[in-house]
């Protein structure tokens, strides 16, 4: 079991689009992008990695903004806010999962007007990430509040009253080598099964790119499902989207439940209770330290094909 990210993908991901809500290029939604990557404190993952070489690389200057306060991202919550100064002025710019930033906006920024966010306005903007995910991209979205008097203290209970302001989507390009080396590991015996936490269609479009066909389960059915039940599926599924830490952990057990011995791959903090739960964890050199130290085997480069020579020896 793997994610995705750096095994199937060359795990260097670049921004690629930044737009509003009409679907048009913005400055304006790459810049709180820019802000609320690279002015928070917390650990940084590919995704802020990836806005803060673009934003330097194409001189976004941010240096009238200073940061007042942050909520790091979280599994949960799936957003991170950061409470900035511009001159003046507040404001708050959260950046997340779509359906996470969309639960906290009443306002939408429609040709430079905030107006009350509507069904519709939902929709296309759901339109509009999906039709960037089947492409392969990840997609964030980023809402902004303006706080006229200031902020003294700022918790997750003031996430809310937001405007959304538009879409940023990365691409991630998927190994060549990657399909040979699925089938190689096949031909041992050996099933490669994908559980990330990306959404279903971007998962969807590399999977088919390395030739892993297979219909897709999201964590939020999993949740609704008994032990017994999601034994029987895990065994006709091989990939698995939208997944937090623990339903990662989750499918590890079953598998192992099942009879299976069970390999787990990851590198991020979100890896660390599937590595644990699995009997061979596997990880590489430049991962997270918790990842690191919940393995057996910690690879030098980040390669299925190393896998594969692994389980031959």
């Amino acid at each position: 079991c793997t994610d995705k990210t750096g095994t199937l993908t060359k795990n260097n991901i670049v921004l690629q689009k930044y737009i509003n809500l009409k679907g048009e290029e913005d400055e304006y939604v790459l810049k709180c992008a820019y802000v609320n990557s690279k002015l928070s404190t917390g650990f940084k993952n590919l995704v802020d990695k990836a806005i803060n070489v673009y934003g330097k690389e194409h001189n976004i200057d941010i240096s009238d903004y200073s940061k007042i306060d942050e909520i790091p991202f979280d599994y949960t919550r799936k957003r991170a806010s950061i409470v900035v100064q511009n001159k003046k002025e507040y404001s708050v710019i959260a950046k997340g999962a779509l359906e996470e930033i969309i639960k906290v906006c009443d306002m939408a920024l429609l040709d430079g007007k905030e107006v009350a966010i509507s069904e519709k306005i939902e929709k296309d903007v759901e339109e509009k990430a999906t039709n960037l995910a089947k492409q392969g991209m990840q997609v964030l979205a980023l809402a902004i509040k303006h706080e006229y008097e200031g902020i003294n203290k700022f918790n997750k209970e003031d996430e809310k009253d937001f405007t959304l302001i538009g879409l940023i989507a990365f691409l991630d390009p998927p190994k060549k080598d990657a399909i040979k080396t699925i089938q190689q590991l096949k031909d041992l015996g050996v099933t490669t099964k994908i559980l990330t936490g990306d959404n279903k269609y971007a998962t969807e479009a590399i999977c088919s790119a390395v030739g892993i066909e297979s219909k897709i389960i999201l964590g939020i059915e999993i949740e609704k499902m008994t032990d017994e039940e999601l034994e029987e599926e895990i065994e006709k599924v091989n990939v698995f989207a939208r997944m937090n830490p623990l339903q990662k952990e989750r499918v590890v057990a079953l598998l192992k439940k099942n009879g299976h011995c069970v390999g787990y791959m990851g590198d991020g903090v979100n890896d660390a209770p599937a590595l644990h739960s699995s009997d061979v964890a596997i990880s590489v050199d430049d991962a997270t330290d918790i990842a690191k130290e919940s393995s057996d085997i910690i690879l030098l480069e980040q390669n299925l094909e190393v896998v594969y020579n692994g389980v031959k020896e």
